[in-house]
C-alpha cells in the first residue's frame, strides 16, 4: 500500500471585499473561514501551522491586487507563497454548492469553498490526487 503524505496547506481566494480559507492535510480540502481584514490570517497561521500558503492567481484587473496579497503574506508570515492559477472558482463553488441544495448562509458565503477548490486543483497539479 502507498501511502502519500501531504504537506498542511492554506489556500486563500483573495477578493477585494472578502479572503475566502481552506486547509488541506489530504487529497480534500475543507473552506476554514471567510475573513475581512488581513489581520484575521495571523491567527489561522497559527492555528494550522502551514508548510506553504496558495494564492488562486485570477486573470483580469484583480491580479496586481492578488500579487500584493501574495507578498504580504510572504513578508508578513515568512513562508513559501504560491500562485495558483484559477479562473471562476467562485462561480465553481456557487455552482457545486447549489448542486447539493447548499444554504442561503453557504451560497452568500462561497469564498472559502472557492478557496478549497483551488486548493485541491493545487494538489491536483503535482500529481497527489
Amino acid at each position: 500500500m502507498n501511502l502519500t503524505t501531504y504537506p498542511c496547506l492554506l489556500a486563500f481566494d483573495y477578493g477585494l471585499k472578502h479572503i475566502g480559507v481552506a486547509f488541506a492535510q489530504s487529497p480534500l480540502a475543507e473552506p476554514v473561514a471567510t475573513l475581512k481584514t488581513f489581520s484575521q490570517i495571523k491567527p489561522l497561521i497559527n492555528r494550522f501551522q502551514p508548510e506553504r500558503l496558495i494564492v488562486g492567481l485570477p486573470s483580469g484587473p484583480l491580479v496586481p491586487a492578488v500579487h500584493n496579497f501574495a507578498q504580504r503574506l510572504k513578508t508578513n508570515f515568512h513562508l513559501p507563497v504560491v500562485l495558483h492559477p484559477e479562473t471562476l472558482s467562485s462561480q465553481e463553488a456557487v455552482i457545486r454548492l447549489r448542486q447539493i441544495k447548499a444554504s442561503r448562509r453557504k451560497l452568500k458565503n462561497d469564498h472559502p469553498y472557492a478557496a478549497a477548490l483551488i486548493l485541491e486543483d493545487y494538489l491536483e497539479s503535482l500529481g497527489r490526487v
